[in-house]
């Protein structure tokens, strides 16, 4: 009997290597984020590491991202105490904070928000999946009975073939909640009857 135990990796501990489509080659290529101090980028919580693009097949370059904000939040009124959701227009530099209008009082005070970060004009709405610096198509993804199933890299197959494999699936309660990328997989991914279809798929990328 196989058996997996969750160890509470998000999708967000097999994002340090993406594998994308060239833009200009379509062979399948690479985004890393740099981890020396050449590649980090100063903001106002801190550092974060720019993700560099590399086609070994073209050696085609891409302009670091441009991004634009979304502030959001769901406080708690300091004047009615009724909790709410704000969320901000498209915003051309990061906030590090954002006056907000209760819906229920109407009173205005300023939070810390969380950012969600948006690639500037780069939307486009074609049913792949895409990285988030870029925007680039994802190389592994098929549609599976009209889901999309996809990886990063060979650590995210590798992870999802002793998921998918297993008859027995443990989850580790830890106090990581429903936040591992185990607990959020789509239920085609989950469903015994697709087991040997996307077993397939994996056994297929890692060709």
């Amino acid at each position: 009997m196989e058996r997996f135990q969750d160890e509470n990796k998000w999708l967000g501990s097999f994002a340090n290597e993406i594998f994308v489509k060239c833009p200009k080659c379509d062979s399948k290529s690479i985004i890393r984020l740099g981890n020396t101090e050449e590649y980090q980028k100063e903001y106002y919580k801190g550092y974060i590491y720019i993700p560099i693009f590399e086609c070994k097949s073209c050696f085609f370059k891409v302009d670091e991202p441009v991004y634009q904000y979304i502030a959001y939040g769901s406080p708690y009124c300091n004047n009615c105490f009724e909790q709410y959701e704000f969320e901000s227009p498209v915003l051309k530099e990061e906030p590090e904070m954002y006056k907000a209008k209760c819906p229920h009082c109407r009173f205005q005070e300023e939070w810390e928000p969380k950012i969600k970060y948006i690639l500037k004009n780069q939307i486009i709405n074609d049913g792949l999946r895409r990285d988030q610096w870029y925007n680039l198509p994802i190389w592994f993804q098929k549609g599976v009975n009209g889901n999309l199933f996809w990886a990063y890299n060979l650590d995210h197959i590798d992870y999802l073939e002793r998921y998918i494999k297993a008859d027995l699936r443990e989850r580790n309660n830890d106090g990581s909640g429903n936040g591992t990328m185990v607990s959020r997989l789509p239920q085609f991914v989950k469903a015994a009857k697709n087991r040997e279809k996307l077993l397939k798929i994996l056994k297929k990328w890692k060709e």
